[in-house]
Formats: structure tokens, C-alpha cells, sequence
């Protein structure tokens, strides 16, 4: 099999079904209660990843832009672009979501530093992977051995090395979750199999073949450090130890 670099023909698969099932699920879940006035999807063009969610104006970006699934709504925008470089002003966008863009793209450390430049403070970002620590994972290791390539990435991440570049860009992870624990090539398994779903879901729930987390930008504000001096102000020319004419007469 060759590999897959193009999540959009994943997707079209029994394995990618099966993903975009649970995906969908999440971000639904995750930006039903983002507000704003711009939100922004890069990758996965296809799937409106921001169907649940009420921000006005709604940006669908991607390298090379497919057709949608949906009709799209009279307020949303679609834009051809890099990742790597947004053509948005800083801090423009309220939302933004990354489908498995960090692993899709040539320079993930890029596409976070943009993420974070155009989010405003207190803006959100959702993203989802592929976990490493998991049965998907193992056989993701695997391909150094010769195994073909059978998920759509370049690069695969954990999920403690993303949480660690979202905080270095002062984000705040307050949200996440992991999901699939199966192993399934026809939609028959996935019927016949879905108690494993729960199971996996209460017995070892970081070990999900797929992971979402969702993150907020924070700033910094500056902090006094030491005393605090507190200054008396005069006014109409009075000076500190010197009394005013009419001060001394009342005297």
C-alpha cells in the first residue's frame, strides 16, 4: 500500500471513518461554546469541523481547497493558503481548530507560532492527533521494520511534547480527551465491536488511538514587585511641610 499523506482520502476509507466518527463527535462537543467573531479551520478542507459552533464568519483554510461535503452557510469564507504562514493580522481570530494539521505539515513549531499570533488573548484552539501510546502507535513504530505507512502524517507527536509547545506559547490545555481503541477495517467490526469503546473509555483511556485537546491563549500581565510608595500630590502651589496662608490664620 502507498503511504497516505492526504487525510481527505483517509477519511474515505473504512479505518478513516471510523476516526472522523469520533473527531467529529469531539468538535462538536468542544466548540459549542466559543464565541467570537472569526473562527478559522486549517486542514481536513472537506469536513466542517465548525458545524456546531455559532461564530459569524467562519474560515476555511487549507493548502489545496476540496469540495465540501455540506452547503456551506452564506457567512463562511474558504482560502487557499500555508499553514506555516496565515495571511490574517495579528490577533484576529477568536477560534481556531487543527485537524490533524501539525502532523500534515512540514514545520508543525510554525503553524503553532502563527496559531497563537493571530489568536486574540483569550482565544482557543482545538486541535486532534494520532496518540503514539497506543495500539496505533505501536504499529505506527512498526514501519522502521518495513511495515507500510497506513496513517496520513509526516510527523507523529505525543501528547506531553504537544501540551509542552502550547505552553511554551502561553497556551493554558484545559480540556482534552482520547478515543478508539479498536482496530477496525469494515463498518461491520466497528457494529458488532463497540463495547470495547466503553471499555476502553473507563479501563485505559489514555491508551485512544486518537486524541483531541483544546487550549487558551493567555498573556502575561505585568506584576509590581517591592514596596509600593505612596506619593501626596499638592496642588494651587502648596508644598509638603509648608502651610498655606489661610492654614495659618485658622491656626
Amino acid at each position: 500500500m502507498d503511504a497516505i499523506y492526504d487525510l481527505d482520502s483517509f477519511y474515505r476509507t473504512s479505518l478513516g471513518q471510523y476516526c472522523l466518527a469520533w473527531e467529529q463527535n469531539e468538535f462538536d462537543k468542544l466548540v459549542s461554546d466559543c464565541f467570537g467573531y472569526n473562527a478559522l479551520q486549517l486542514g481536513a478542507s472537506s469536513i466542517d469541523f465548525l458545524r456546531n459552533n455559532r461564530i459569524a464568519l467562519k474560515i476555511a483554510g487549507d493548502r489545496e481547497m476540496r469540495n465540501l461535503t455540506h452547503v456551506p452557510d452564506e457567512a463562511s469564507a474558504r482560502v487557499r493558503l500555508q499553514p506555516e504562514t496565515l495571511p490574517f493580522e495579528s490577533e484576529s481570530i477568536d477560534l481556531v481548530l487543527l485537524p490533524h494539521t501539525l502532523e500534515l505539515a512540514e514545520d508543525p513549531h510554525s503553524v503553532l507560532r502563527e496559531t497563537a499570533r493571530v489568536l486574540i488573548p483569550g482565544g482557543r484552539v482545538i486541535l486532534t492527533g494520532f496518540n503514539l501510546a497506543s495500539l496505533w502507535g505501536l504499529r505506527v513504530g512498526m514501519q522502521k521494520f518495513g511495515l507500510p505507512q497506513f496513517l496520513p502524517a509526516r510527523n507523529f507527536m505525543t501528547v506531553p511534547q504537544i501540551r509542552d509547545w502550547l505552553q511554551l506559547l502561553s497556551f493554558n490545555v484545559d480540556r482534552g480527551a482520547f478515543g478508539r481503541y479498536g482496530w477496525y477495517k469494515t463498518n461491520k467490526c466497528v457494529r458488532h465491536s463497540a463495547w470495547i469503546e466503553k471499555a476502553g473509555d473507563r479501563w485505559w483511556p489514555q491508551c485512544g488511538s486518537l486524541f483531541a485537546l483544546s487550549a487558551v491563549k493567555t498573556v502575561n500581565r505585568g506584576v509590581f514587585v517591592g514596596k509600593v510608595l505612596k506619593k501626596n500630590y499638592f496642588f494651587a502651589g502648596a508644598k509638603a511641610g509648608v502651610k498655606s496662608n489661610k492654614q495659618a490664620v485658622k491656626e
